[in-house]
């Protein structure tokens, strides 16, 4: 069973994140280089050097000449490819949280336009009606209203007097 690393263990990989820990370790290697006396190391053997074991004879090792390489060495991680590597998995990751958390919008106003919208809809279509009935009360009652009136008195002034 894998289990998924702890978020608060990460170490993020951005640019601005990564600084401070090249930093630390730059000062911990320069820390280090400092113990390192350059005529030791001059006596130490090198991973290309070839190094006799000393003869029978005399006990002493000869003096180690260098050799040149010719088997392929491993080549060195390169650190740059591996943080490049890091942090395009960590934008993958963020992109695939982007995704969900799009999908989740997505449906969340998708739920709010099918249960409020109508609502509202309706809510504003009934002060609509309300409004257009006042104001059309309210114009008949400017408008129409003194023609009526005007026609009973005229029909009331034609009536014939007996």
């Amino acid at each position: 069973m894998t289990e998924a690393p702890k978020a608060e263990l990460e170490i993020p990989l951005e640019d601005e994140d990564a600084d401070p820990l090249f930093e630390k370790a730059d000062a911990l290697i320069q820390r280090h280089a400092s113990f390192a006396i350059e005529s030791e190391l001059d006596d130490l053997p090198v991973l290309t050097d070839v190094v006799e074991p000393p003869t029978p004879a005399t006990g002493v090792t000869p003096a180690a000449e260098p050799v040149p390489s010719t088997a392929a060495e491993p080549p060195l991680p390169d650190l740059a490819a591996a943080i490049a590597a890091a942090a395009q998995a960590e934008a993958d990751r963020l992109a695939e949280r982007l995704v969900v958390l799009d999908s989740a919008i997505n449906r969340h106003i998708q739920d709010w336009v099918a249960t409020e919208l109508p609502q509202l809809v309706s809510r504003e279509l009934d002060d609509l009606a309300e409004r257009l009935q006042a104001a059309a009360a309210s114009h008949l009652r400017a408008t129409l209203l003194p023609l009526i009136s005007g026609e009973i008195a005229d029909t009331l002034d034609k009536s014939p007097e007996a």
